[in-house]
């Protein structure tokens, strides 16, 4: 239940503050992955710098791992889907799902 993740926004905040310098922010929709079964979908906007080849899968395993302990989301009934994107990227896209 949504109810299990208490005070979420606030936290998901949290967790984008503690990366100063390569988390640009962090948004998310909550819904029903291909399966049917509840979902959070994570939108992470990264640093350029941080999303460099050299440096990606260690930013993006550590901002996962920070919002599935800081969210407690394997006590939740929600399954956790985290899509990265640089601000680089974003802005050339200009989506404002990610915004």
């Amino acid at each position: 239940m949504i109810a299990e993740l208490k005070n979420l926004d606030r936290r998901v905040q949290e967790t984008a503050l503690t990366f100063p310098g390569e988390v640009v922010g962090i948004r998310y929709s909550i819904g029903h992955d291909w399966n049917g079964d509840p979902a959070i979908f994570f939108r992470v906007l990264l640093s350029d710098a941080a999303s460099r080849q050299g440096t990606l899968a260690d930013v993006t395993g550590r901002v996962g791992g920070q919002l599935f302990d800081h969210l407690q989301l394997a006590e939740s009934d929600y399954t956790p889907y985290f899509y990265f994107r640089s601000k680089a990227e974003q802005d050339k896209l200009k989506d404002p799902e990610w915004q």
